[in-house]
């Protein structure tokens, strides 16, 4: 499918610059057009305005026109008129029908997100699995009373009773340890799961939010962790989650004791005090009610609350990894998802403006994210579920990312994943998908280099994180190319004691690719243009400015495939990572061909519209 001499526009400041309420869109149309039209909706009316050509050359016309932007969120997309047949172009892509507002081109009037986001690359650490106070690898010799000690070198459980009690002792201080890992790596951001005291290793069941959990060595080893990542120019986010609590945190505690306690009414509780609502009906995750104001007051509201507290002072954190904030405050016929959200991020911003408000979502993350509130979300739908599909070689066993399911692994060529990544992603605004995390794996799925078994599919996989609009996410052992069937199973200790283990072919990748991205403006905050897909390959452009970065990957053998000098606005081309058995030219244009899996990602200076 070639995609070359669609008409193009994204949210990139290519084609979307902003003065004063106002902004002025490009839509690039090869070939040009009788006419093309903006069309927008304001208060459930739609209307079309006439764009004006703003440049032309070689054949392909850029049309321009200014856009009073709404309060919040301002829809738009784009007619585009031959002969009288009109094209409707959104975020999807071309389209020779009506269409419905859903994938919408959208503009959020809301304050900026954090400026550092999108040069970032986050890395995940399960604090119980990556480093212990010392080298040692024995079970534990002390531990919570309800934990059941692991070697180091113990796999861990699959999904199943005993998975949350599995403890091998990882500690804070042991994050500390190891922080010069991911400064050679070339991650910027340390991303923690939840810190607090709990009843389990995963400690998404919190007993309190106020302290650290002692076990992982209390609030002294998370200042010490803070400071050395300062020192090593590394930021460093937590994980709260707000839609429950563990049922032995104080909050919930005091709320069965007395129905008529303040606390009582955090929760949703049927008949005080044995029957209250949790977590999917796991019991040991009451869930919390977000229309009680005391709750809002405790968790977000005051200057002193769970979620702002540990976002200020010297040893703050930069931001927050939101847990199930897909789920939070809904609850059947009640939903005021949208309002909580968009209230913790306008106290976040009047607090902590620089921190980083990730939500959680496993699925369609579009209706959530079209107003003010997370900055951006963990984007499974729109990035991890689609490259799985395509990349996957089908392994017995394996869960498909991050679903309790016994369905099987999907499969698909890389031009259905095309499709899927415009689709997934067209209910999002710009802004929101750049703020968003590119993960292959997490603590809640499989190992993505168990999902597709060769190392060189993997780092297929990771030059869609680095090439891709998003925030390259790695989860620790990824990188070294660490197995798991399951989100439980995958949690595997760093064998820090055992480097032969490691991939070093695939840890040296990571290291490049994210080096790459760092280089290169156009991947870290540049448009996306697709040219080419097939069975087989991908092939697409990251824009920002003058610089043009080509990217094409594959997963196997392919024919050539081409595109002129006026398909990609190209003046030169430079090669800058080059993996497997893709063969490039550059002739008055780009050929590829492949034959094996591959990628090749190169450079060049724009010389064209």
């Amino acid at each position: 499918m070639r995609f070359r001499h669609d008409p193009h526009h994204d949210g990139s400041p290519d084609h979307v610059t902003f003065h004063e309420h106002h902004a002025r869109l490009r839509v690039r149309v090869p070939g040009g057009a009788d006419g093309v039209y903006l069309r927008v909706v304001e208060d459930g009316e739609a209307r079309l305005v006439e764009t004006e050509v703003e440049a032309e050359r070689d054949g392909v016309v850029v049309y321009g026109v200014d856009l009073p932007l709404l309060p919040v969120v301002t829809p738009y997309r784009f007619a585009i008129i031959r002969d009288r047949r009109y094209t409707w172009l959104n975020q999807e892509g071309p389209h020779d029908h009506e269409v419905t507002d859903d994938g919408d081109f959208r503009i959020l009037e809301a304050p900026n997100p954090p400026s550092w986001v999108t040069g970032t690359s986050v890395y995940q650490v399960f604090p119980d699995r990556f480093a212990r106070d010392d080298d040692g690898v024995e079970p534990p010799t002390e531990h919570p009373e309800w934990a059941l000690p692991r070697s180091w070198d113990d796999e861990p459980a699959g999904f199943g009773p005993l998975a949350p009690r599995e403890y091998f002792g990882g500690t804070l201080e042991g994050v500390r340890r190891r922080l010069e890992h991911l400064v050679e790596l070339g991650v910027e951001v340390l991303y923690m799961t939840p810190f607090f005291p709990a009843g389990s290793t995963h400690r998404y069941d919190a007993s309190s939010f106020d302290e650290v959990d002692p076990w992982l060595g209390g609030d002294a080893a998370l200042s010490r962790l803070i400071e050395r990542a300062r020192e090593l120019g590394l930021r460093v986010m937590g994980d709260l989650t707000t839609n429950h609590t563990g049922d032995r945190h104080e909050w919930f505690l005091a709320a069965r004791a007395d129905a008529d306690s303040p606390e009582a009414g955090f929760y949703h509780f049927v008949d005080h005090p044995d029957d209250y609502v949790s977590w999917l009906g796991v019991r040991s995750l009451p869930k919390l009610d977000h229309t009680d104001p005391g709750l809002r007051e405790r968790m977000y509201e005051a200057d002193d609350s769970v979620l702002l507290a540990r976002l200020v002072g010297e040893d703050a954190l930069d931001g927050w990894r939101i847990d199930v904030a897909n789920m939070t405050g809904r609850l059947g016929a009640l939903d005021i998802n949208h309002e909580v959200s968009g209230r913790i991020a306008e106290r976040v911003r009047e607090v902590a403006p620089q921190a980083w408000l990730l939500g959680e979502h496993f699925y369609d993350a579009g209706p959530d994210t079209r107003h003010d509130g997370w900055h951006g979300v963990m984007n499974y739908a729109g990035f991890t579920r689609p490259v799985w599909a395509w990349l996957n070689t089908g392994p017995e066993g394996v869960r498909y990312a991050a679903t309790h399911t016994s369905a099987p692994l999907p499969s698909q060529g890389a031009v259905e994943t095309v499709r899927a990544l415009r689709a997934t992603n067209a209910g999002m605004p710009w802004r929101v998908r750049t703020h968003s995390v590119n993960a292959l794996s997490t603590h809640d799925s499989a190992r993505f280099r168990t999902a597709v078994g060769d190392p060189l599919l993997q780092i297929l996989g990771v030059a869609a994180q680095a090439t891709l609009p998003g925030v390259p996410f790695v989860f620790a052992g990824d990188e070294i190319g660490l197995t798991g069937r399951d989100g439980e199973n995958s949690r595997t200790p760093m064998p820090w004691h055992r480097p032969e283990t490691w991939d070093r072919e695939v840890f040296e990748a990571h290291r490049r690719l994210l080096a790459l991205r760092r280089e290169l403006p156009a991947l870290r905050e540049g448009g996306l243009r697709w040219l080419d897909a097939g069975e087989h390959h991908m092939t697409f452009l990251r824009t920002l400015g003058e610089q043009v970065v080509l990217a094409h990957l594959t997963d196997g053998a392919h024919g050539p495939t081409s595109a002129t000098a006026t398909d990609l606005g190209l003046r030169e081309a430079t090669v800058m990572e080059s993996v497997g058995e893709v063969e490039v030219s550059f002739d008055d244009g780009v050929e590829l061909s492949a034959r094996g899996p591959g990628l090749v990602i190169a450079v060049g200076s724009r010389d064209g519209l």
